[in-house]
């Protein structure tokens, strides 16, 4: 098998998406390789945009169904397998790769999940033939060089971040205005997220348009991606002399508003290691670090202070020992955002959030 592994960005001209991207794939099959366009054909219902033959140095030869989408959404790329993979084994093809002018994270995920080759014009591709035997893996935009204009494209900002915890606290199934009144944000807006979610194959509707079906933890990873712990909130470190003990034995005593998260946070069933850090999320750090007996330091701290973002990381906070936690939700964003282990410590708590759905979930 020849595995070629490269990082690049095609050159986009002005040609068809398709022939595009076989210009493309020519650059980069290894020396000795070939590739000819063949006329199409149908595959049972199925008619492919083209069809290409590739051969090998050897004379082995294996055909790929060429099928252009652009733009590419996850959703569409996790339903290709129903159409497409059939008409693969109808036709004896080699395999199904899929054209775009660009492809998603998330949607180059679902296609090698449905075991699809992709290629898109930035240079991200996966072509994976077992005769003959060849794998391309590439590399090329992480984000989409010319978005749409209109509509939600990530998920920043307050509102949005009240959207997705909202969507994973609680079960389906919810309206878009039940979802916008629990959320507290217009119904508008509500519904252009919920149709970026749905095009990131992270919800799905029902005939009647509720939000029917959540992807809980591919949402919070992605919300991760558009959030910071420590940026999007504003963090402050500080030093709990006597130590964390302590610290949690003031916080008991403290009669401000508060939400431990991060490690400290995390199900004593779930921790993978006692917290070294210890995250709060209080309304004033600098006030409140008096209150609590906390020292300011610029290294060797302890105790990070967060001023919230948004009240929503109060939401649904949990009192566990006499210390108010925040939604394990929150925590698993937060610890994936986070530092050192703590992204680590955030698969282990999606796990267990996993196994323990009905402990949290509404």
């Amino acid at each position: 098998m020849i595995l070629l592994l490269s990082m690049s960005n095609t050159t986009i001209s002005d040609n068809t998406t398709v022939n595009r991207a076989l210009e493309a794939l020519k650059a980069r099959l290894p020396s000795g390789w070939g590739l000819r366009t063949r006329p199409k054909a149908r595959a049972g219902r199925y008619r492919p945009d083209s069809v290409v033959e590739i051969r090998a140095p050897d004379g082995t030869k294996g055909v790929l169904l060429i099928e252009a989408k652009s733009p590419l959404t996850a959703r569409e790329a996790s339903e290709f397998s129903l159409r497409i993979a059939p008409a693969v084994q109808e036709s004896a093809a080699a395999g199904a790769l899929i054209v775009t002018r660009f492809a998603s994270e998330r949607a180059q995920d679902r296609l090698r999940r449905a075991g699809l080759s992709y290629l898109d014009l930035t240079g991200n591709a996966w072509i994976n033939l077992e005769r003959p035997g060849l794998l391309i893996a590439t590399q090329g935009a992480s984000k989409d060089p010319s978005p749409p204009r209109r509509g939600v494209r990530s998920l920043k900002g307050a509102k949005a971040a009240r959207l997705v915890r909202v969507l994973c606290d609680w079960r389906p199934p919810v309206g878009v205005r039940g979802l916008a009144a629990r959320a507290g944000t217009d119904p508008g807006y509500t519904s252009r997220v919920v149709t970026f979610l749905e095009d990131e194959d992270l919800v799905r509707r029902n005939a009647n348009g509720q939000v029917e079906t959540v992807d809980w933890q591919g949402l919070l990873r992605r919300w991760s991606r558009d959030y910071d712990v420590a940026k999007t909130n504003r963090a402050v470190p500080f030093l709990a002399p006597r130590g964390l003990p302590a610290f949690t034995d003031r916080l008991r005593q403290y009669d401000g508003p508060y939400a431990l998260t991060g490690s400290l946070a995390v199900p004593a069933s779930a921790s993978v290691a006692p917290g070294r850090l210890a995250s709060c999320y209080v309304l004033d750090p600098e006030r409140d670090a008096e209150r609590l007996d906390l020292r300011p330091v610029e290294v060797g701290a302890n105790v990070l202070l967060l001023e919230p973002f948004d009240p929503v990381v109060f939401e649904h906070s949990r009192e566990e020992s006499g210390l108010m936690l925040v939604a394990l939700t929150q925590c698993a964003v937060d610890l994936l955002t986070g530092t050192g282990r703590e992204p680590a410590e955030a698969e282990s708590l999606l796990s267990w959030m996993a196994d323990n759905e009905d402990a949290w979930r509404a």
